[in-house]
């Protein structure tokens, strides 16, 4: 029904899909389908040492002479540079 009579609520998710239990229940359903856990690939570094993975250079190093390494000046998100 896309609209309840007074006084229902609708669920939304439940089962596997509530946020209740949600860890234990993705632990087991990986468990049951033998799927293999991930581990984040970038967990713990700072977001231009990831940057500099995915490219696949330094891009803290100067792009006119080559030697020198820039700094952050300016951030897009308030708080400390990344």
């Amino acid at each position: 029904m896309h609209i309840l009579p007074k006084g229902f609520v609708k669920i939304r998710h439940y089962g596997i899909l509530a946020n209740r239990n949600k860890k234990t229940k993705l632990e087991l359903c990986r468990k049951l389908t033998l799927s293999p856990t991930y581990k984040p690939q970038f967990e713990g570094l700072k977001t231009i040492e990831i940057l500099c993975i995915l490219i696949g250079k330094d891009v803290t190093v100067c792009p006119v002479c080559e030697k020198g390494k820039m700094k952050a000046k300016h951030s897009l998100y308030p708080g400390p540079f990344p």
